[in-house]
């Protein structure tokens, strides 16, 4: 037996290959977060929202942005993709009952090959 590596029920895995790599992504992040900038302060006009340039509203209630103006880059590029999505959009639930034993299918017989 080999020190520092330990047999279990699933093979065997080295203590010390696991202490090494934990502390290289421990210290990966460390400079990851050293190299954030230094000249942030709490407290300051650093901590406003970023409102569009424009002045942020003192009532909460303006603040609110819709999901179709917060997704629209990610909604207008998989546009196609929504459209196909409705046109296969009926209601009908036999309808749906349908597209999951073809895809199923599908599925099964890729497994098998």
């Amino acid at each position: 037996m080999m020190l520092g590596t330990v047999q279990s029920g699933f093979g065997y895995w080295n203590v010390y290959a696991w202490i090494i790599f934990f502390a290289l992504a421990a210290a990966l992040v460390f400079y990851f977060r050293s190299a954030g900038r230094s000249d942030y302060k709490a407290g300051t006009y650093q901590d406003e929202i970023f409102y569009g340039g424009n002045p942020v509203p003192k009532d909460g209630d303006e603040i609110a942005v819709p999901a179709s103006s917060a997704y629209w880059g990610f909604t207008e590029a998989l546009s196609p993709f929504y459209k196909l999505l409705l046109s296969l959009h009926t209601g009908i639930a036999s309808d749906y009952v349908g597209y999951l034993v073809v895809t199923t299918a599908l599925i099964s017989a890729l497994i098998v090959l």
